[in-house]
């Protein structure tokens, strides 16, 4: 299941740079869907960066979060790189975070800024679903497993990276006003580069990406639809119970190990 496997295997020693695309708009503005029209046979860039990438393995959350520490850009870059090069385009979480970096590394690639259908309100309401990874409960609940703590972690990481970068205060995240102010730095760092940006939103269908990238829109494929709060849910549910069963295992082993060591009278 996304998020909590994943398979894809990247030669990270042999990867090249050859993102053509980069989705540059907030989680929860179609993200999935998009990669889903990337990675298509229409369009063909498969594969394509997203959260789901990330999540499930802490080594490339750990090389993650060593990025969003680093204020040296060229070290930045280079722990950028063994995340992104071999994949042909991004989209969502870590990628949103990154525009500005990622125009430079990939200066050929197009960017398309995903935007949330009503705006920076229907936004403001969608992102709740994802709130659970700041909670201290989803810490303490998960923290037996590292991907979780690096998910808890990175969360933190976003909050404030966004404060920093786009002006905003702690009332201000995860709010229409946080959903405007992205849109407007993606906008005002494409064009310190000359950079042009197309906006999209899913209700735009195959027509506008495709005509980016050169390629024949379907006439009777419907635009893919991923990724909708219910799923999110249930991911989120997953992760409960996978956390609180693997404290009870903890605990039933020490209880185990305690009441063998009282056995042989070792207390």
């Amino acid at each position: 299941m996304r998020f909590l496997n994943d398979d894809l295997v990247i030669d990270q020693a042999n990867a090249v740079p050859m993102m053509q695309v980069i989705g540059a708009g907030l989680p929860r503005c179609a993200t999935s869907s998009i990669q889903a029209a990337l990675e298509s046979q229409y369009i063909g860039l498969a594969p394509c960066m997203h959260f789901a990438h990330i999540a499930p393995h802490a080594d490339r959350s750990d090389i993650l979060i060593a990025a969003v520490q680093e204020v040296d850009t060229a070290r930045r870059h280079k722990l950028l790189h063994k995340l992104f090069d071999g994949f042909k385009a991004s989209t969502d979480f870590p990628g949103s975070l990154f525009p500005d970096d990622l125009m430079d590394m990939y200066p050929d690639a197009k960017i398309v800024l995903n935007k949330r259908p009503g705006g920076g309100v229907k936004w403001e309401q969608s992102i709740k679903v994802l709130g659970y990874a700041g909670s201290p409960i989803y810490y303490a609940v998960c923290f037996l497993w590292k991907t979780d703590r690096n998910i808890h972690k990175l969360w933190d990481l976003f909050s404030q990276r966004s404060k920093d970068t786009l002006g905003l205060t702690d009332d201000e995240l995860m709010t229409a006003k946080h959903y405007d102010a992205h849109n407007a730095w993606v906008h005002a760092e494409a064009a310190k580069r000359g950079r042009e940006v197309v906006e999209f939103e899913p209700r735009d269908g195959w027509e506008p990406l495709c005509a980016v990238l050169g390629k024949e829109a379907p006439e009777d494929e419907p635009f893919p639809h991923r990724n909708d709060a219910s799923e999110v849910r249930m991911i989120v549910r997953i992760l409960y119970t996978r956390g609180l069963i693997s404290w009870l295992v903890l605990g039933g082993a020490i209880y185990g190990a305690a009441k063998f060591l009282v056995k042989r009278q070792l207390f």
